[in-house]
């Protein structure tokens, strides 16, 4: 009777920790209130005229503000000179054979973008959510002739559309992108790239020390942070593995933590040493085959989950603040099991 009294109490235990974690990753956002409007500057800057005239830049600064200037003097680095130079090196950009190729495919793929706007508003809501205080990024597309899938500014997130034109496009191949990669570039990683965008604009990665387990934190937060910004997006779209990688990820999580452990990585501050652990690959060094490459990533993922289930009255904004990986690592009391 005893054990079953305790196996009971273990599942309500259980199930009142489930019920935690829901809430704090999935709030009611139904009532929260944003307005949403993808603006299609790409489509703007390629319009039917034969040639872009200084009027045209005119007004094109008068729409875009902040991001007219982020796309020439950060994407396509023509730089931010006279209108009259503005106009040559635009006109340059947009007659470029391979550049008006590339567009041709953007307007094909995506002729409209609703259903984007509707993914990126739960984005927005839970944004707002989270952080009531902080401004919402103004959403703009842009052809980057393959330069950047996203930029992000105080005010503005860009989509580069040319950057997820699928994996079967051919001119990812002709770039010499790792086949890895190629998946990468469909249409459902636009909303992860974005969230993944907006985290980094906000909690600049360079600002973390420089040890393995500091890295590692860091890029558990930014996962973490993809679970409550975007709570129903799959947990591959969130990581980029496969579902077979993610298994192997969890049939391997105290295998990956002991080698960590054993071998004294955690405190590393050597960046060649503990790099290939936190980088993306087609698999991390060291370990088979089967894992998937950023293995450090996941296991930071992994210790985030835990520290704020363990932790209920610490919030969001706590988490991402906080530098201190050691204190996390500390109070998230992680020590992953062995799979029965």
């Amino acid at each position: 009777m005893m054990n079953k009294r305790i196996q009971i109490l273990a599942l309500l235990i259980g199930l009142l920790t489930m019920g935690c974690q829901s809430q704090r990753n999935h709030p009611d956002v139904s009532k929260v209130e944003v307005n949403i409007h993808l603006e299609r500057f790409e489509q703007d800057l390629f319009s039917n005229k034969d040639s872009l005239q200084t009027s045209d830049i005119a007004v094109l600064k008068q729409k875009y503000g902040h991001f007219f200037y982020l796309f020439c003097n950060n994407v396509i680095r023509i730089g931010s000179g006279t209108d009259t130079e503005l106009t040559a090196g635009l006109n340059a950009f947009i007659h470029d054979p391979e550049v008006k190729s590339v567009q041709e495919k953007i307007n094909k793929e995506y002729p409209q973008t609703a259903e984007l706007e509707k993914e990126l508003s739960g984005f927005l809501k839970h944004l707002k959510y989270y952080f009531p205080e902080k401004p919402l990024p103004e959403i703009v597309t842009y052809n980057s002739a393959f330069n950047y899938a996203v930029v992000t500014a105080d005010s503005v997130l860009g989509i580069g559309l040319d950057m997820f034109l699928g994996a079967n496009e051919e001119s990812y191949i002709r770039l010499g992108i790792p086949k890895y990669m190629f998946d990468k570039f469909s249409r459902e990683y636009i909303l992860p790239s974005c969230v993944k965008g907006w985290f980094q604009s906000d909690f600049d990665g360079s600002d973390v020390k420089g040890d393995l387990i500091s890295q590692m934190i860091y890029q558990g937060k930014l996962l973490y942070y993809m679970d409550l910004m975007v709570p129903d997006l799959a947990d591959t779209l969130k990581t980029g593995y496969t579902a077979t990688q993610l298994e192997w990820c969890r049939n391997n999580e105290e295998g990956i933590w002991a080698f960590f452990i054993d071998k004294k990585l955690l405190f590393n501050n050597d960046p060649s040493e503990y790099v290939k652990y936190i980088n993306d690959g087609p698999t991390t060094s060291g370990f088979p085959p089967d894992s998937p490459g950023k293995i450090g990533a996941w296991i930071g993922w992994q210790i985030v989950q835990k520290y704020m289930n363990e932790n209920p009255s610490v919030t969001i904004e706590q988490l991402l603040k906080e530098q201190d990986a050691q204190k996390i690592l500390e109070k998230s009391h992680y020590k992953p099991q062995r799979k029965a």
